[in-house]
């Protein structure tokens, strides 16, 4: 290692890791690839078919690539039309790669500084707000961008004096895209213009509006996940960006799911546009309850046995000796009485305030989920339900608690956080 490139490569990542490269056929992927194979033998490179005009030649620059460093390369291949566009491959592109990957994997990605300079522009020009000005970020759990910092002519200096076999896509020459309008019309005129880099200028803003941003580990916290539970904001998900990839993700890994595929996306995308139930990974179900998406494993809330009073999804329970004051999260119970803990049944009903009133109701007033309702906890005393968890006691519970201050169940509810 000996060049700046190589050691500002070197320094943007981890060797010991299992590294993913998504080779383009391009100068920036393949110069990627050469680098790594230098300090790493824990790679694989994979390339994805965008069934444009060019796509096979590309595809063939990437097995030349592939060749001349001794590694084998897996083509994935898409649904894309001939005419798509920029957006649709770039989000089909970073669906499958992120998809592809396996456990303990992390994807390299041939993005420099030329590029994040681009973004910025486009964005701006887009009229974004301050989050636009981030432009790209180097890296999250999943993926990573080793060459981010370094600009386009450097590339193309080290590929020519290293002999990098590559391609250079013909459509790279075509204004009419506005990236290659910015790349080859307007940031070298801004260069001609003003003293000073604009691609380290572009970089010094982005950085500094990500630093106080902080958008992915500030989100992150409101990801909140138990045994068998996920629960993320609806609006994080919305729509199939990059960053909504990456929170998905997230939760799939969570879920035990090795791949996120199209199909699965799919099935959250229908879950918040159409309000419906699936199923969604082996006993898991997902469903939209408010705000929320929620992932639940129907394994995990059964109750197997109905005597035993611990953690059950996000409810935790325990018992203690005695309590100053009570209210909706525990009760007394008589000593010698038979406690259990079920599940709604068919036409449960409650004796509260002199009436009996329907479980169904009372979750309907209280805003749970029609789906939650069939997971939600009843404590029942000597076979008659004494308890609602958290919403709602009979009117025997209420009267116990003014006779008895000991003998105490109390739960509450335990969520943590993906932050964590």
């Amino acid at each position: 290692m000996n060049s700046s490139i190589e050691n500002i490569v070197q320094s943007n990542i981890d060797a010991s890791e299992n590294l993913v490269i998504a080779l383009s056929g391009g100068v920036d992927s393949s110069v990627l690839a050469h680098i790594l194979c230098k300090i790493s033998k824990n790679i694989r490179l994979v390339f994805v078919q965008h069934n444009q005009v060019h796509s096979k030649d590309l595809e063939a620059s990437a097995k030349k690539v592939a060749k001349s460093l001794n590694l084998d390369l897996e083509v994935i291949q898409t649904s894309l039309k001939s005419n798509s566009s920029e957006t649709e491959m770039r989000d089909e592109r970073y669906m499958h790669l992120l998809s592809n990957l396996k456990k303990d994997e992390i994807l390299l990605t041939g993005h420099n500084l030329s590029d994040k300079a681009e973004t910025l522009l486009i964005n701006l020009f887009r009229g974004t707000r301050l989050e636009g000005l981030k432009s790209i970020n180097s890296e999250n759990s999943l993926s990573s961008k080793p060459m981010i910092n370094i600009s386009k002519k450097e590339i193309y200096e080290y590929a020519k004096k290293n002999d990098i076999p590559y391609s250079e896509d013909p459509t790279n020459k075509d204004n009419n895209i506005v990236r290659n309008w910015i790349r080859n019309f307007l940031i070298p005129e801004i260069n001609n213009k003003f003293p000073g880099s604009f691609e380290s200028k572009a970089d010094q803003l982005s950085n500094e509006v990500a630093f106080r941003s902080n958008y992915d580990n500030d989100n992150l916290k409101y990801i909140k996940k138990s045994e068998g539970y996920v629960e993320i904001p609806a609006l994080f998900i919305d729509n199939m960006s990059l960053e909504k990839q990456y929170y998905l993700n997230r939760v799939g890994r969570y879920i035990g799911m090795n791949t996120l595929e199209k199909k699965d996306i799919e099935k959250v995308e229908k879950v918040i546009n159409e309000n419906i139930k699936i199923d969604f990974f082996k006993d898991w179900i997902c469903f939209k309850s408010g705000g929320s998406v929620l992932f639940i494993d129907k394994n995990k809330w059964i109750i197997n046995d109905k005597s035993n009073f611990e953690n059950y999804g996000f409810f935790n329970f325990k018992k203690i000796s005695s309590i100053d004051i009570f209210n909706k999260w525990s009760i007394s119970i008589p000593e010698g009485s038979n406690v259990s803990i079920q599940t709604l049944q068919d036409g449960e009903k409650i004796i509260s305030g002199n009436n009996s009133l329907k479980v169904t109701e009372i979750f309907r007033n209280y805003g749970v989920n029609s789906e939650l309702r069939n997971f939600w906890p009843l404590i029942y005393v000597n076979d008659t339900l004494y308890w609602i968890v958290g919403l709602r006691k009979s009117d025997e519970a209420i009267k116990n608690e003014k006779k008895y201050k000991s003998n105490i169940l109390v739960a509450s509810v335990e969520k943590g956080s993906f932050e964590d």
